[in-house]
């Protein structure tokens, strides 16, 4: 049988911080099942490229990734 697994990884934008700081979160989803989960990492969003779904901090890329 035959196993699907993929993350994604994204912030909401609509919940900012007074810092202007926002959570990072991993959307996973396995055999057609999903969850989301936070990573544990913030963000600014101006920081955040939506295409690449990375920081343009390499630190934080790499504690997520």
């Amino acid at each position: 049988m035959r196993s699907t697994f993929k993350t994604l990884f994204y912030i909401n934008r609509q919940k900012t911080k007074a810092d202007g700081k926002t959570a990072i979160l991993c959307h996973i989803t396995i055999d057609g099942k999903s969850t989301a989960i936070t990573t544990g990492e913030q963000c600014k969003s101006s920081e955040w490229n939506s295409k690449q779904r990375l920081t343009t901090d390499k630190k934080t890329n790499q504690r997520i990734g």
